[in-house]
């Protein structure tokens, strides 16, 4: 087996997992439990609208990376 399908076959970090949420009931559910034939369909209610859930929490993006001084010259 070669690297690449040895990365493939394991389970992803949980960091890494695809969540959905149903627009309907609410319920979050991970990639894996779509069906390959409804894949737009709640597996709980069967609504057939869905969205990525949103992270519970935030994260920081680092826009530029000014020095010390830098910043407390724009900071004015």
């Amino acid at each position: 087996m070669s690297e690449l399908e040895a990365r493939m076959s394991t389970e992803p970090a949980p960091e890494d997992r695809i969540l959905y949420q149903c627009v309907w009931c609410g319920r979050k559910f991970e990639k894996r439990m779509l069906s390959k034939i409804a894949e737009t369909r709640c597996p709980y209610c069967g609504f057939n609208v869905i969205m990525k859930a949103r992270s519970q929490t935030a994260k920081l993006i680092v826009s530029s990376k000014l020095t010390e001084e830098q910043r407390l010259l724009t900071e004015v």
